[in-house]
């Protein structure tokens, strides 16, 4: 006998997020797509020359003669080989790489075309570009030296803690919620957390400074005649004991900067030290997953910079070449003021991908180490809707919500029957 009833019986339907339950290392390789957008590498080339300038006004004014960390940051600081496109004649390859390796033999117009290029910086070579300036800062303290780095530092932070910012905002957007920001929105969004960004970076470079003002005056003590050095060296054995404290919170800055700034645009009504205190976090309790995720920015980092440095030269080798068949010259070698520009235009697009790509990598990593600390999923970002909540609907007017003056109205009651 056949159970009517049956038929009626709802079975539920259970789907799966599969963009939840990806793997960690396909949220990175989401990257190289997003880093490598026009307007993002014309963001970073605008901030690299931002920075160069400052930094040459710091030269100009207080730079010491032995700085090690003056650097150029319109071009790739590693000449890593860029992966070679293929050509015709295979030879090419060899000569191309023997003359890019001779700086001080430039390749002239009748030299043929350049095969070999350098690749932008690594996910790594860029980290170490932002934290050369304080590491180099402890090497010998002057107080010009000091001036420098200090200027330098600050520098750095304000141009990057807004465009970092702001890259970081629309790839925490995509990568969590498959949205693009426009632009717009992105730039007051990060306007109104600037000053956090600028905080959460600057806050544990202070407390090291401040930290620093007691081994100093134990310096001072020192060169008391007689008693000063037995004094300052038993007062120095509690103080150097807390060398692990300081290198922990010097480290939060030095290797948790682009975590600390995506929290800030990422999270809800996050500040400064909510900022620090994520980075710190995900820094070193999750230091094994942090290490492998880095290793994969920097396979992809490099496979993605090849494939720009390799479209962007071969671009303009052949606008190159078309100009020069018009013309009795090269371009870019035609005794003009433009002619640094135009040698310049390639190597700052490479060294901006290599910048693009840090911090939608950061972003991505930052994204996967909260998944794994805070259980927290990629589309859970603060969108700031200032959309306001809607008033509860009206219930209509029952009986028992008569008005009293009604009720109490003589007149409209019905007269009972005697």
């Amino acid at each position: 006998m056949n159970d009517s009833s049956s038929k009626n019986v709802m079975v539920p339907r259970v789907t799966i997020d599969w963009y939840r339950s990806t793997p960690w290392w396909r949220l990175i390789s989401h990257t190289l797509g997003i880093s490598w957008r026009a307007s993002h590498l014309g963001l970073c080339a605008i901030a690299l020359l931002a920075t160069q300038w400052l930094i040459g006004v710091s030269d100009s004014l207080f730079a010491p003669d032995d700085s090690a960390a003056r650097t150029s940051w319109v071009v790739p600081e590693s000449r890593t080989p860029a992966m070679t496109p293929w050509s015709v004649d295979p030879s090419q390859w060899i000569e191309g790489l023997q003359r890019s390796q001779q700086a001080d033999d430039p390749i002239g117009p009748n030299k043929g075309l350049v095969w070999f290029h350098p690749s932008p910086d690594s996910f790594l070579q860029v980290w170490r570009r932002y934290v050369s300036y304080p590491f180099h800062a402890l090497d010998g303290i002057t107080l010009r030296k000091s001036a420098y780095f200090l200027w330098n530092t600050l520098a750095i932070i304000a141009v990057w803690g807004f465009v970092g910012g702001c890259i970081a905002r629309r790839s925490v957007q995509e990568l969590g919620m498959h949205i693009t920001s426009p632009w717009m929105d992105t730039i007051q969004w990060v306007l109104s957390r600037w000053r956090s960004i600028l905080w959460s970076l600057v806050m544990p470079l202070m407390l090291v400074l401040l930290f620093c003002l007691l081994p100093l005056l134990l310096g001072w003590i020192s060169n008391i005649p007689g008693i000063g050095i037995p004094v300052s060296m038993v007062l120095m054995l509690p103080v150097a004991s807390m060398a692990l404290g300081v290198g922990w919170v010097l480290a939060i800055a030095l290797f948790g900067f682009s975590l600390s700034t995506v929290s800030i645009v990422t999270e809800k009504q996050a500040d400064a030290f909510d900022g620090m205190s994520r980075a710190s976090a995900y820094l070193f309790q999750r230091p094994a997953t942090l290490m492998l995720a880095v290793l994969v920015a920097e396979w992809l980092g490099h496979f993605g910079g090849s494939i720009v440095s390799i479209i962007l030269n071969t671009g303009y080798n052949i606008i190159s070449q078309a100009f020069g068949l018009g013309s009795f010259g090269r371009l870019g070698f035609m005794q003009s003021w433009f002619d640094g520009c135009f040698q310049g235009l390639v190597p700052l697009l490479v060294t901006a991908y290599g910048f693009s790509f840090f911090w939608t990598a950061s972003t991505a990593i930052y994204l996967v180490l909260r998944k794994d600390v805070d259980r927290a999923e990629f589309d859970l970002i603060d969108m700031g809707s200032n959309v306001p909540a809607k008033p509860l609907p009206k219930l209509s007017e029952g009986p028992e919500q008569t008005p009293k003056n009604e009720a109490q109205n003589p007149a409209s009651e019905p007269h009972n029957a005697q």
